[in-house]
């Protein structure tokens, strides 16, 4: 019996130490984790991952374009993904009312056990994360 391959994870955001920060959480918890810094490197990751992409991490405000639009433009190439959309703003700022599929919102810093039920929920269809 083969075991099964891990869950791959997209993590998109502009800040280089929350890139690694997630990576190695994740990873340590049996994740196989991509990141990217911009919407750019965002696509071209997906582009490159033969459409194995199992969930999302996207920051909401990104340099060259918003979470829900990566969010969006990664649905248009591999179908919808369940999104964890993290910010460092306050609420007022997101604008997540048209975010396609299954998602969850939450502003940085996020606690790591949160995080972690997050993206089992978003991944692996474990429970929704409280809070």
């Amino acid at each position: 019996m083969t075991a099964a391959a891990p869950k791959r994870i997209l993590v998109v955001d502009d800040d280089p130490a929350i890139c690694r920060a997630y990576s190695e959480l994740l990873s340590t918890n049996g994740y196989d984790v991509v990141t990217a810094g911009s919407r750019a490197e965002a696509l071209d990751a997906v582009d490159r991952s033969g459409g194995v992409i199992d969930a999302l991490i996207l920051d909401i405000g990104l340099p060259d374009a918003d979470g829900a639009d990566v969010a969006r433009d990664i649905a248009e190439r591999l179908g919808q993904r369940p999104t964890l959309y993290v910010s460092g703003w306050a609420e007022d700022f997101w604008q997540l009312s048209d975010a396609p599929g299954r998602w969850r919102v939450r502003q940085k810093p996020i606690p790591i056990p949160w995080l972690l039920d997050a993206v089992r929920w978003l991944a692996d269809g474990g429970e929704p994360p409280v809070g």
